[in-house]
């Protein structure tokens, strides 16, 4: 013992340095929160993601390989406002891991970021309407001023579970939040055209994104959401469709793209395909270059509209 004692102390007179803080363990349940995690986060974060970015996230299978990656975190962001409901409560249950329980400081719900909430109920829900989320639309990470925030509420957690990294938590957060407002008038400029017209959802996945970009939406092709749309209804969004003319009809990559591509023929209206989450397709690597890539393919749609 006293060698060893003597060897680390020389060490130390010999210049050595001391071992760096471990890095924070964060894992996320979806890319873009990990992708955010990333930015803020630098080298003091290690980040693993539960929810492939090709996969819906409102099906992720509770596999026990994600239980144990979760039993490993230090902290848990995940996107709240029951997106995960089906799978994560189950996770969190199976990884037997006390630091990302609820109420702890190691557990983070990113939805408490919102400033405003869109598509909240008016009434009661049950499941014969379909995936309707009790507490509002979920997919607020295709706005990027919500994601904006949700930098700044991750930097403060680290900072309460790392604060010796504190002020480079915060100047990360501020950074990514001070680039994303910045683009977002280009970003606005280049769907201008789209605005022109009319938009068909497939799902409402893609409410805060048309929101933010102020896309006129006139209906969703699924009537109820998550279950198959019935030909009449189909039948009549093309109807209302043609009457209005200038459509472009917008799904997901993880959409029923065959009812989508169908939908969108018999309109005579381009189909945009976008990926709705960072990493959902190749090139699509980080946050910046998803909401570039699904600006991208709207314009290229709306060109496609104007075209004879």
């Amino acid at each position: 013992m006293k060698r060893i004692l003597l060897g680390a102390l020389a060490a130390l007179m010999l210049g050595g340095a001391a071992p760096a803080a471990a890095a924070v363990k964060v894992v996320a349940t979806l890319q873009d929160l990990g992708a955010v995690a990333r930015v803020v986060g630098g080298d003091a974060v290690e980040v693993e993601v539960l929810c492939p970015g090709p996969t819906d996230p409102h099906y992720l299978p509770a596999k026990p390989s994600l239980a144990r990656t979760l039993g490993k975190a230090d902290l848990l962001l995940y996107n709240g406002l029951e997106l995960e409901i089906g799978w994560l409560p189950s996770l969190i249950k199976k990884a037997r891991n006390p630091r990302v329980q609820p109420g702890q400081r190691g557990e983070l719900d990113c939805s408490a970021a919102l400033q405003n909430v869109l598509d909240v109920p008016d009434g009661p829900v049950d499941r014969g309407q379909g995936d309707i989320h009790p507490l509002g639309n979920p997919h607020y990470t295709l706005d990027p001023l919500a994601m904006a925030e949700v930098a700044h509420i991750v930097a403060h957690r680290l900072a309460e579970l790392d604060p010796d990294h504190a002020a480079d938590f915060a100047a990360r957060a501020d950074a990514f939040a001070a680039d994303l407002q910045a683009r977002v008038p280009a970003w606005r400029e280049a769907v201008a055209d789209a605005r022109r017209g009319h938009v068909l959802l497939y799902h409402q996945t893609w409410t805060y994104l048309v929101h933010w970009l102020g896309l006129d939406v006139y209906g969703e092709i699924e009537h109820r959401p998550g279950i198959a749309p019935s030909p009449k209804h189909v039948q009549a969004v093309i109807e209302q469709g043609r009457a209005l003319g200038d459509v472009i009809v917008v799904a997901a990559t993880w959409s029923h793209l065959d009812v989508a591509r169908q939908t969108a023929e018999r309109l005579g209206a381009p189909l945009a395909v976008l990926p709705a989450s960072t990493g959902a397709e190749d090139g699509v690597d980080s946050y910046v270059e998803l909401i570039d890539t699904i600006v991208g393919r709207l314009a290229a749609a709306a060109a496609e509209r104007g075209t004879p």
